[in-house]
């Protein structure tokens, strides 16, 4: 299992950094925000309706920072190109379309930053929301849907490989992207399709929280000394 202080070298690098790689005056868009949305951004949107089933116990949706739009990521209603930038984090693995999510956000945005978990970390520990297995290859993404008989194998048989998470220089897959994405998507229907489930682990759960907290206390500085605060015509960004 990852340990907390290597936890949040990666939020520090996934979080904060791409911030400071974006010009202060460009529009950023943060797709599937979340509990720790991102720092930079102005506009942010997630899908209230979809509850936490997806997130640790206990964790909300921020809302109170910037602008906040309740919609669904695979159908903004953003016009296209209203964006300079759109960061999306640990939201793909999550969601059951991801065409039609990466096609929204290439056409709201003009550039942005994508992160996903990488598949074979998802293979030792396979986590209880994450839909799909992605790999990343030849400049493009791969997408596996899990199967429930899938999840269930690699829940017990990662059991014998969990050791190796802590010796992984990186359980993620980052990069950025400027006018398109490339990815493929391999959808196998033969067994039945995983369902997202509850996270049942308490440990991970508290570990998650204190990290939520630590986070947005470290956001909230870097929004007073970095970030600049602009006057946003609704009418210009909506359809």
């Amino acid at each position: 299992m990852i340990n907390p202080f290597t936890a949040i070298a990666y939020f520090i690098k996934r979080k904060i950094v791409p911030g400071f790689k974006i010009p202060r005056h460009h529009l950023v868009l943060d797709v599937g925000s979340g509990n720790m949305p991102f720092w930079r951004g102005d506009v942010f949107l997630d899908k209230l309706k979809v509850g936490n089933i997806h997130r640790h116990k206990g964790q909300q949706t921020i809302h109170n920072i910037g602008i906040f739009v309740d919609a669904d990521a695979s159908k903004m209603p953003f016009k296209d190109k209203a964006f300079d930038f759109s960061f999306c984090s640990h939201l793909l693995e999550h969601v059951k379309n991801p065409t039609s999510v990466i096609n929204e956000i290439v056409r709201v945005s003009k550039r942005g930053y994508i992160e996903v978990p990488n598949g074979v970390i998802e293979t030792i520990y396979p986590f209880h929301s994450h839909l799909w297995l992605i790999f990343y290859a030849n400049s493009t993404l791969y997408f596996f849907r899990k199967s429930d008989l899938m999840q269930k194998v690699l829940q017990i048989n990662g059991l014998n490989f969990i050791d190796l998470l802590d010796k992984t220089k990186d359980p993620f897959i980052k990069f950025y992207w400027n006018n398109k994405i490339n990815f493929k998507i391999t959808d196998n229907k033969v067994e039945k399709e995983f369902i997202a489930e509850k996270n049942s682990s308490k440990l991970s759960n508290h570990v998650e929280q204190n990290q939520g907290h630590v986070y947005m206390t470290i956001i909230s500085l870097l929004r007073i000394f970095f970030y600049e605060k602009k006057n946003i015509d609704k009418i210009k960004i909506l359809k």
